[in-house]
């Protein structure tokens, strides 16, 4: 019967979780025993030194009252000091010379002033320290005190020993680990009897553990639980009450779900959701104002697995959904023309995709956004219309002036008067300049209200030799040699346009480089894109400079390029024409320390 319930109370015994407990109580409890110790013995010797360093300040100040009230000489009462006493005295002067000193004979005694209990007497009046003492080999307390007589000023240091502090503090040592050793023994049996009684209660804990997935507890049932008695008996009710504190999460979730759908739904951009299977999981309403009617909406919403192809027509759309589900990477497109419901005119937008990614890296979907930039589209329009209508205006009384400039060049009176005539001359420069200017920012609105390119196969080497013939008949008296390189024979571009870049480009060449020098045209294939490069031997531009020559109407050298003609916005026409083709250009020096720029296209045909 006895070894019966000997191996039920065994039985009842979670093993693991006991003999951790036990083990962290048994470490914890020593831990905080020699740590109780070693506290104590630090503060007592800190307080015994303490006490004898009040000691050594009191006996200081006593001495001092006595030498200066009595009259003393400080020297005579320093010799007549015994040999064989516990306590050192030194006298010193000002200046830190020992005059006297009652232990060691003060020719061996080097000069005082600078330690430190010193110091503080000279500044402070008294000062203390504790240090070894190399004279006497031997950890002291060191007090000093500063005091004036009627021949001079002197300085008493007393040192005192602290042998009988190290002697108590053994002793103290020995007594602490004779009483260790039981009283961790003690410690170590108690710890293994509140592991016990903290671990009876654990093995129907576990039971309800395992069982919770199956707990149906009822308000009313949670009221016949096991009363609480302590801290096990809590976490068993907890437990019985985990259904409820389920329910009441479950509750939460669903108001910070309905939180986050009223933020969803207060956004101004459309908003489509699909999963990886291009099922519909998510639309805001302003997706459903924008792009779908009334009567449709009613329908889609009440119909489950819905698709794509259902909620959007737009090819372009389905194919960034796709690419972000394949590439795991968001992208934007800009200036996609959609239509809407209730217009009669398409709108413009700006998509956004990016893929839903879970915590551990799985791709769940993807999303899009569509910012209606319609408006902004309208002002460009507007401004676009207004700087190609200023533009013809302009231009209307300039070629005006310029007929008039001739007339008068012809007259035989006007042509003898030399000031009229150089008048006439810089009227027409300037007119001349003033229509070439205009034309180039017309050129430049035209180009960036071109919402799409007519992409033609054109070979490189006919658009390269048309360029080069029109420029020749423009610089005529230019002696400059013009090498091409057709690495790439054909390429799909807008080919009035491309030809636009590349006069452009060659004509700053015959303009700004060498009087005599090289340009060098060259065709190169690349993977999917093919490359452009535009290159002289000179002078070359400034790497300060070469950061905003994009910019329009800035110059790197502003006098010489009014000089040559030069507008300031022929390179911003060919960064605007290479970003429509979705292209980059950039400048580089070449060995020959000429400029090189560099333009690259993707081909997509």
């Amino acid at each position: 019967m006895s070894e019966t319930r000997t191996d039920h109370f065994i039985n009842t015994i979670p093993w693991r979780f006991f003999k951790r407990i036990a083990l962290s109580q048994i470490v914890l409890t020593t831990i905080v025993i020699l740590i109780t110790v070693f506290s104590a013995r630090y503060y007592l010797k800190v307080y015994i030194t303490n006490q004898s360093l009040n000691q050594v300040t009191e006996s200081l100040e006593l001495i001092k009252h006595s030498i200066t009230t009595q009259n003393i000489d400080p020297i005579k009462w320093c010799k007549s000091l015994k040999l064989n006493w516990s306590t050192r005295y030194t006298l010193i002067d000002i200046e830190g010379n020992v005059l006297c000193d009652n232990y060691i004979d003060i020719k061996n005694l080097d000069n005082h002033l600078y330690r430190p209990e010193v110091q503080d007497a000279i500044k402070k009046g008294l000062g203390t320290t504790e240090r070894y003492s190399n004279s006497l080999e031997s950890d002291m307390i060191y007090g000093a005190i500063s005091f004036n007589t009627k021949d001079s000023n002197f300085i008493i240091r007393q040192a005192v020993p602290l042998k009988q502090i190290a002697i108590a503090m053994e002793r103290l040592d020995r007594s602490i680990l004779l009483f260790f050793f039981p009283l961790l023994i003690v410690t170590s049996l108690l710890s293994l009897w509140t592991s016990l009684q903290v671990s009876f209660p654990l093995r129907s804990l576990v039971k309800k553990i395992s069982n919770l997935k199956n707990l149906k507890l009822t308000p009313k049932g949670l009221e016949t639980a096991i009363a609480i008695d302590d801290e096990w008996h809590f976490v068993e009710r907890t437990l019985d009450r985990a259904e409820l504190e389920l329910a009441n999460y479950v509750e939460e979730l669903q108001l910070e779900n309905k939180k986050f759908s009223i933020l969803m739904e207060s956004n101004s951009d459309a908003i489509l959701a699909i999963d990886n299977n291009e099922n519909v999981l998510f639309i805001n309403k302003r997706y459903y104002k924008n792009f779908i009617s009334e009567e449709r909406s009613k329908i889609i919403q009440d119909k489950k697995d819905l698709k794509l192809l259902e909620v959007s027509r737009k090819f372009e759309v389905h194919d960034l959904l796709r690419d972000a589900l394949k590439d795991k990477a968001s992208a934007k497109v800009r200036n996609i023309e959609i239509e809407m419901v209730g217009r009669s005119e398409k709108g413009w937008f700006d998509i956004t995709t990016s893929p839903l990614i879970s915590d551990d890296g799985h791709t769940l979907g993807a999303i899009c956004t569509f910012r209606n930039i319609s408006h902004k589209k309208l002002a460009d329009q507007m401004r676009e219309d207004f700087v190609t209508n200023v533009s013809h205006e302009v231009r209307t009384p300039l070629t005006a002036m310029k007929g008039y400039v001739q007339i008068l060049q012809g007259v035989k009176e006007v042509s003898d008067n030399k000031i009229v005539k150089e008048a006439l001359s810089k009227i027409e420069h300037n007119s001349n300049r003033l229509t070439l200017l205009f034309q180039e920012i017309l050129n430049l609105s035209v180009i960036e209200s071109k919402h799409k390119l007519y992409l033609t196969k054109t070979f490189t080497e006919d658009i390269t030799q048309t360029v080069l013939l029109n420029l020749k008949q423009v610089h005529s008296e230019n002696d400059k040699e013009v090498e091409c390189i057709f690495n790439v024979k054909t390429v799909y571009i807008d080919a009035a346009l491309i030809e636009q870049v590349l006069t452009n480009l060659v004509d700053n060449s015959y303009k700004y480089g060498n009087k005599n020098g090289h340009i060098i045209i060259r065709w190169e294939p690349g993977e999917k894109e093919f490359n452009l490069y535009v290159e002289d031997d000179g002078p070359g531009i400034e790497p300060s400079h070469q950061k905003r020559i994009f910019e329009r109407f800035y110059r790197a050298d502003s006098s010489r390029s009014r000089n040559l003609g030069g507008t300031g916005l022929g390179l911003s026409i060919v960064k605007h024409i290479v970003q429509k083709h979705k292209g980059t250009i950039t400048t580089f020096t070449n060995d020959k320390g000429g400029i090189s720029f560099k333009i690259t296209i993707p081909q997509t045909a």
